[in-house]
């Protein structure tokens, strides 16, 4: 008798019975589809592989992805595969069920295997991997392995996403980077590249090369400053410490010496970029020499114009004060007041100095004014302010045909015009009044009231100034007003007598 209380016959045609009834209802699921595979595992364990139980939540999902995918038991079967994966490693999905995920993969990534079945719940980990084709051909992936349960049952989840596309476009890259740098070694620019951390040339184009007068081989493999062809400022390293600071660096003030002495000005552009993993520093340097000698040319017949256009100024201010003897000093002192106020408004030197200009000869035009009105020691009849008022445009017609890099001859045309329209000569208002005009219209107004004329004493610059506060924003530009206001009582200025 045996330990189950049967005859040994008996219990070995029970245990028979339950095994053909294994084996039926397998076969059953097998025809049905509900199982894709047997396995016996090295126990001699029967054991069933099916994508229905192991895949369903997601096995829609799954199956469009554009990435391998498949569900791995804890031991490292493979329990599903979606068709990406069986493409991907040129099997038949049939085949791959079953499977050892180890037999797949090279000896010397098991470790890397072994790591990433190692996942606990919660956690998703990522390593690239060599996988192997059914030919043998290595399958560069990025793996990533998540712990799931399905249906109770503990699983991994892995996505296998194909590296060989990535690197195709790495080595395209780095193909375009090499092109890149061959069209840099035809540029009109000298060029060269520096590595970051050490500043070793390490690319030269030919046109650098002959911008030094010094070969390749001399340049290649040196240090920035190690070449002596930057000269102060900046000294060479100094230079390569300001690149390293701020990446992208623009100058146009370095001088380069070649190999024969000769020295040429340079505008010099840095920018950081990539290649591959690493930091390289490219260089434009190009010759501005010619141009540099231009404009510096340019300038000295700038300033030979604007000292020409100072010479005939003062000389027709000295014309103009000669006839107005009591007036003398009065355009000097507009002008000075002008140019604060600009000053005070924010305006650049060279707009400064058009106004000063526009002041100088701002009545100019009263050359044209009988010198018995303009020295009349009473009140002007009307017909005789009439006259005097056509000063204006008769000095707008002297000054029109001079070639000024400013608008003065415009701004002295405006000087008596008023915001609210009461200003002659053209009655303009507003914004039709340029900003010189109405600068000059307040420091005129201030001059003219704090200063003595023939026909009446100074009212004294008290007066003059509660004036233009009186019509400010009315006759008078408020932040000109403004700006002259803070002038007088603020910063302390005063009414001179420059020379022009």
């Amino acid at each position: 008798m045996s330990d189950t209380g049967l005859p040994p016959l008996e219990g070995e045609l029970q245990r028979l019975r339950s095994q053909v009834d294994d084996l039926s209802s397998a076969l059953h699921a097998i025809r049905s589809g509900d199982v894709d595979v047997l396995v016996r595992d090295d126990s001699g364990v029967l054991q069933l592989y099916s994508r229905t139980s192991a895949d369903r939540p997601y096995r829609l999902i799954v199956e469009e992805m554009g990435e391998g995918a498949a569900t791995v038991s804890p031991e490292g079967r493979i329990l599903f595969a979606n068709q990406r994966l069986a493409q991907l490693l040129g099997r038949e999905r049939s085949a791959l069920i079953g499977l050892p995920l180890s037999d797949l993969v090279a000896a010397d990534g098991l470790e890397d295997l072994n790591a990433l079945l190692a996942v606990i719940p919660g956690q998703t980990l990522r390593q690239p991997l060599e996988l192997r084709r059914a030919d043998g051909v290595a399958v560069p992936v990025l793996a990533s392995m998540s712990a799931l349960a399905i249906e109770g049952q503990a699983v991994r989840c892995l996505i296998a996403a194909d590296l060989a596309p990535i690197r195709e476009a790495e080595r395209a890259l780095t193909a375009s980077e090499l092109s890149t740098s061959m069209r840099k070694l035809s540029s009109e620019d000298g060029i060269l590249n520096l590595a970051w951390q050490s500043g070793v040339i390490t690319l030269v184009n030919p046109c650098l090369c002959r911008l030094l007068g010094r070969e390749e081989a001399d340049l290649i493999g040196r240090r920035l400053w190690e070449i002596g062809a930057f000269l102060a400022p900046p000294p060479a390293q100094e230079l390569f410490e300001r690149i390293q600071a701020s990446e992208s660096l623009h100058l146009d003030d370095i001088t380069l010496q070649s190999a024969t002495g000769e020295r040429r000005e340079v505008e010099f552009f840095s920018n950081v970029y990539l290649v591959g993993e690493e930091r390289v520093i490219q260089c434009n340097i190009r010759d501005i020499t010619d141009r540099k000698a231009a404009e510096r040319l340019a300038h000295q017949r700038q300033a030979e114009v604007l000292q020409s256009l100072q010479d005939i100024v003062a000389a027709l201010v000295a014309l103009s004060e000669t006839r107005d003897p009591y007036t003398a000093g009065h355009q000097s002192r507009v002008a000075d007041l002008a140019v604060a106020i600009a000053r005070e408004l924010g305006l650049d030197a060279d707009q400064q100095e058009g106004i000063r200009f526009s002041g100088l000869v701002h009545d100019i035009g009263k050359f044209s004014i009988p010198s018995e009105i303009l020295t009349k020691p009473s009140a002007l009849k009307p017909a005789e302010f009439d006259l005097l008022r056509t000063h204006v445009d008769e000095g707008y017609n002297v000054l029109a045909p001079i070639h000024f890099p400013w608008p003065v001859a415009e701004a002295v045309r405006q000087h008596h015009e008023r915001l609210d329209g009461s200003g002659y000569p053209r009655g303009l208002r507003g914004e039709d009044i340029g900003l010189w005009g109405r600068i000059l219209a307040v420091a005129d107004t201030v001059e003219a009231m704090a200063t003595h004329r023939p026909y009446r004493f100074s009212a004294g610059i008290d007066s003059a100034l509660a004036e233009i506060q009186a019509g400010r924003g009315s006759r008078y530009d408020t932040g000109v007003v403004e700006a002259c206001l803070k002038l007088f009582r603020q910063q302390g200025y005063q009414l001179i007598h420059p020379a022009p």
